[in-house]
């Protein structure tokens, strides 16, 4: 670990601080205002997680009578488990590290699992799935197991039905408890490996120096990272954060080493109250638009671009020579001191020249014309800087959507019968199906309208199988009885990942993976998210209850959404008679709303006079020009 501040001063950190926003970690330091409570949604994830960890423990005791759990308070824990480590105990459930005081963390893993050469593995476990069935890929983390029976990586296996899932929260939580091992000495030798116990209930290992996230480089654009070399950074960097913070706190005038950027964190953070006037003001933060992360608002924040006005006011033409990787700053200046009609090729050739001519710079009065404040770009590798210019303009323009550039009009796959599909998940599983027909072709091959195939009993891999077999064979029998008359057919839903995920799950649980995988690359099968992006840009979030409303669109329930529908959920299976019944019916409103909304997008698509973004002025929302 290498800081760039004195980090005596801050407190010992968890895990969690490495895998949180690098703003909140300033935040929690300073403690700017009143934080926000946890929503019930939080509420329940900390609740539910809770709830699961005690339910494996009590099966690991059970299976592992030898077992010790560490008790008491911070000092009698450390202890314990200390003791327990001199003494070589297999399986120690709840224990806690002795606190590593030069690398400043603290931690208190799930398990910590003997290796038979001696020391100890990490093991955590977590409230959601940890393996999704493989597809083969190269990229994929093996699905390496092994059971509560027999935890150790040791006992292991490949299954290679299903790969392990790459959630970096919990890998960075995994490389936080194996650097407090090796602090402490107690580090299993043969590679660092930590494990997930999910809700599969199987021990998932993960080689925590496999290469496997693209980041940042200061020597190339992007490096293919290990979770531990992601941990190390991450961690250190918050330290100096934290270190800066407790000095600003004594000297005001030493500045603070982050501002707020907008991130997926925020919507739930305790501190979004506080960044969220910092980020709305004026014409907004360029890190509100979608797919603007951190490295993006770096590169615009360099170049004196600071809001989504400062970025619509910069040279679409220009931005896409530069994201060709043409030095166009470096052309100007080679071109400011010749005659006007001098060609292009005497400053440029190969793959440059050839992206100039494309875009119509042919001569040196043609370089003279570009913008300067755009070229500024060159050498930055901001590839979507264009698409970037655009989504500012859209976000400030006055139109709720528009045309992507260069599209005449949008268009839509259709058939003679339409089927949107949209699910619904809790942590244990999918519960629900739901499909919209629309038989097109007045052949009356199926009723039009909502079907839902819901389950309310406990979700066991066995009851989510069946019930998602129930759909899959029904949506297959619509499919094969358009084909039977000759009829084109399509299935349609929103953001196709997370259906894709759960047919994949029941194709392997039985046993037609090849068949969901044939339908799932078929064109029969169409992300209407997809569609939408592609064509359509808004400056905003593409989420469907997002998109929804822009064309009309309105849910017959309050408060539509993910979150709300796990609390129902909850409810439904958990509650008594009428109470559990009024939960039920919300779900089953809500999905229909939510498949109803795709099958409005895609008319609105198809209907609707939407403008070019080429239509927007530069000068949306009088951005200032250097």
């Amino acid at each position: 670990m290498s800081t760039r501040y004195d980090v005596s001063r801050v407190p010992l950190q968890g895990g969690y601080v490495a895998k949180q926003c690098p703003v909140r970690a300033q935040n929690d330091a300073l403690q700017p205002g009143e934080p926000l409570p946890p929503s019930p949604f939080r509420e329940r994830l900390f609740r539910g997680g809770n709830d699961f960890e005690a339910e494996i423990v009590a099966q690991l005791t059970a299976l592992h009578p030898a077992a010790e759990v560490i008790g008491g308070h911070a000092e009698e824990a450390e202890a314990a488990t200390l003791a327990a480590m001199a003494r070589g105990v297999a399986l120690i459930l709840g224990g806690r590290l002795p606190p590593d005081h030069v690398g400043r963390r603290v931690g208190r893993p799930d398990l910590l699992v003997a290796s038979p050469g001696g020391g100890y593995r990490a093991v955590d476990v977590k409230w959601h799935a940890s393996l999704e069935a493989s597809r083969g890929s190269a990229s994929e983390f093996p699905g390496r197991c092994s059971t509560l029976g027999a935890p150790a990586l040791e006992a292991a296996a490949v299954d290679a039905t299903y790969a392990a899932r790459k959630r970096e929260d919990d890998l960075l939580q995994l490389a936080h408890y194996q650097r407090m091992l090796e602090a402490s000495g107690m580090a299993a030798a043969g590679g660092r490996w930590g494990a997930i116990v999910g809700t599969e209930r199987r021990v998932v290992w993960y080689d925590l120096d496999t290469p496997w996230r693209r980041t940042p480089s200061a020597t190339q654009t992007t490096k293919l990272r290990s979770t531990m070399e992601r941990y190390d950074f991450e961690f250190a960097f918050r330290l100096d954060i934290i270190a800066v913070a407790l000095q600003h706190e004594l000297d005001p005038a030493t500045e603070l080493l982050v501002v707020p950027v907008k991130c997926a964190e925020c919507d739930t953070c305790p501190w979004w109250d506080h960044c969220r006037p910092q980020l709305t003001a004026g014409a907004g933060d360029v890190s509100l638009l979608p797919r603007v992360g951190w490295s993006e608002w770096k590169v615009h924040r360099a170049l004196g671009v600071d809001d989504r006005a400062d970025l619509a006011a910069l040279d679409v033409r220009t931005a896409e020579v530069v994201a060709a990787g043409v030095d166009v700053h470096g052309l100007m200046v080679s071109a400011s001191g010749l005659p006007v009609a001098a060609p292009v090729a005497g400053l440029a050739d190969g793959r440059q020249l050839d992206a100039l001519v494309a875009a119509g710079v042919t001569t040196a009065g043609d370089v003279a014309a570009l913008d300067a404040p755009t070229a500024a770009y060159s050498g930055t590798g901001m590839t979507s800087l264009p698409a970037q210019i655009d989504l500012a303009r859209a976000a400030l323009g006055p139109a709720p959507a528009y045309r992507r550039r260069g599209l005449a009009q949008l268009a839509v796959p259709r058939a003679d019968v339409e089927v949107d599909v949209d699910m619904e998940n809790v942590e244990a599983g999918c519960y629900l199906w739901g499909a919209l027909v629309a038989d097109r072709s007045g052949l009356g091959l199926e009723r039009d309208g909502y079907r839902a195939f819901a389950t309310w009993e406990a979700l066991t891999p066995e009851v989510e199988a069946a019930n998602s077999l129930g759909f899959w064979r029904w949506l297959m029998e619509v499919r094969a009885a358009a084909h039977g008359r000759g009829l084109s057919f399509r299935a349609y839903c929103w953001s196709a990942g997370a259906e894709n995920t759960y047919l994949r799950r029941l194709g392997v649980f039985n046993e037609i993976a090849d068949e969901v995988e044939a339908f799932i690359g078929s064109d029969e099968w169409v992300d209407m998210l997809d569609v939408w992006n592609r064509q359509v840009i808004t400056g905003a979030s593409s989420g469907l209850k997002v998109v929804a409303p822009l064309v009309g669109f309105s849910w017959r329930v309050d408060d539509a959404g993910g979150a709300e529908s796990m609390l129902r959920y909850d409810i439904a299976v958990g509650g008594d008679g009428d109470t559990a019944r009024a939960a039920r019916r919300w779900l089953l409103i809500y999905n229909e709303g939510d498949v109803q909304a795709t099958a409005a997008i895609r008319r609105w698509m198809e209907s609707a006079d939407v403008p070019g973004i080429e239509s927007v002025a530069p000068s949306v929302g009088d951005a200032r020009r250097s």
